[in-house]
């Protein structure tokens, strides 16, 4: 049972304050340090500077082990002679600078891992005194060492942060993600000291992370969002299967492989909130079975996107979350990538444009899939899409989620459909008595 400096990165030297001599009295480090474990031990010493142990080989040695609180990694391991009523350090030990080894149940070894290489030995009075120091030691020394070689990574922070990242060296990578996994751990269980300590040297790497929480502060299951899709002449109901957890950008790359729409034309609207892409559909009140959210649809050339642009972010999203094979858009070319389809114009209509009314048609999405409801072709698009306010009957535009005037909620698709039936059995009925 050993721990020797080949499996550990040598920090830079301990200055030689820390090693203290003997001396008269307590020392100032230890004043301030919190005393892990404390053990009567008998001691024999080799090395070019001989230490002065008066007391040596009787029981009133005692080998010491403690901590400083307020700084992490930072352990001293401390010899006082306890004769007489006196307590005295006879020398004391930044523990990041030793290497320590069990020799047998009852004697153990220490090595001073920089020049002078001294090397102290330790006889214990009964084995489980030993085993029991042995066990504290030894986890304390192995943190000590993770510390110091954290501290030794930040030191050099600078030079990796700025070097490309292709650039990075596997060493640094696998401290990054160790440090994000004790980051982790340590706000798991409520370590605002740990927390910080690691926040910190994170962030004196520059590390680029993605910091969100887990599922499991989420309901559980896939539940079935509501989703009402309108554009600036139509509109239609769908349902997407979602979880809870995912966020409003993770929703819009689902809905860009289910039906087509570049996130960059997706505006969402959940609870009269415009909603950000870094949210969880969650934290907007995405809870349970029929919620239901709102997708604006603007054009694609508001939004910049052409169509290279869209295959090319179409291709790389089939690459990244594969479709399952049948889907639509792996077995279809490209179409339409900015609003919802205008209805086909009647055969007595004119279709004027000629080729170029063609191509429009034929670059429309095929939105069959989304039961667009059979509603009768209208002269007027404000009367196939607006919709009045329950409460002060104010007539709204389609693309707003509440009242202009009074804030209040937009109705439910159904209270739509019987506000725009009601309206129009009130324009017929003129009609109908003058006959």
């Amino acid at each position: 049972m050993a721990l020797s400096s080949g499996s550990w990165a040598l920090p830079a030297p301990v200055p030689a304050s820390s090693q203290q001599p003997a001396c008269s009295g307590p020392a100032p480090a230890a004043c301030c340090s919190t005393v892990l474990m404390s053990v009567r031990v008998s001691v024999s010493h080799s090395g070019i500077r001989p230490l002065c142990l008066p007391g040596a080989g009787s029981d009133s040695l005692r080998l010491q082990l403690s901590m400083d609180p307020n700084i992490a990694g930072e352990f001293r391991l401390a010899l006082r002679d306890t004769s007489g009523n006196r307590s005295v350090f006879i020398a004391e030990f930044d523990l990041r600078s030793v290497q320590y080894e069990v020799k047998s149940s009852r004697c153990h070894e220490m090595r001073l891992a920089a020049a002078p290489l001294d090397c102290i030995r330790f006889n214990f009075r009964c084995d489980r005194e030993a085993e029991a120091w042995s066990t504290v030691v030894l986890s304390s020394l192995r943190e000590a060492h993770r510390v110091a070689n954290i501290n030794a990574c930040e030191s050099d922070g600078k030079h990796i942060s700025e070097a490309a990242p292709d650039q990075r060296t596997s060493t640094s990578l696998l401290l990054i993600e160790e440090l994000c996994s004790e980051l982790s751990k340590a706000i798991e269980a409520g370590d605002i000291q740990a927390a910080s300590q690691h926040a910190s040297a994170l962030a004196r790497q520059k590390a680029v992370l993605t910091i969100q929480p887990s599922p499991k502060n989420y309901t559980d299951g896939e539940i079935s969002l509501s989703v009402v899709v309108e554009d600036a002449s139509s509109s239609c109901c769908v349902t997407v299967i979602v979880f809870p957890y995912m966020s409003v950008a993770t929703l819009k790359q689902q809905v860009f492989l289910e039906y087509g729409f570049h996130p960059r034309v997706q505006r969402w609207v959940i609870g009269q909130c415009l909603c950000a892409d870094p949210r969880s559909l969650a934290s907007y009140g995405v809870q349970k079975d029929g919620d239901t959210a709102y997708l604006y649809l603007i054009s694609a050339r508001q939004a910049r996107v052409t169509r290279q642009l869209f295959q090319q972010d179409l291709d790389n999203s089939l690459l990244a979350s594969p479709l399952p094979l049948g889907s639509s858009l792996t077995s279809q070319v490209w179409r339409g990538y900015s609003t919802l389809p205008s209805k086909l114009p009647h055969n007595n209509q004119e279709t004027g444009g000629g080729n170029n009314k063609a191509s429009d048609i034929k670059d429309v999405l095929d939105f069959e899939k989304l039961h667009l409801n059979d509603r009768p072709n209208k002269a007027n698009k404000t009367q196939q899409t607006d919709w009045a306010c329950p409460s002060c009957t104010f007539i709204n535009k389609p693309s707003r989620p509440g009242c202009e005037i009074c804030a209040t909620a937009r109705p439910d698709l159904q209270t739509c459909i019987q506000q725009e039936k009601g309206r129009r059995e009130d324009r017929r009925e003129p009609g109908v008595s003058s006959s």
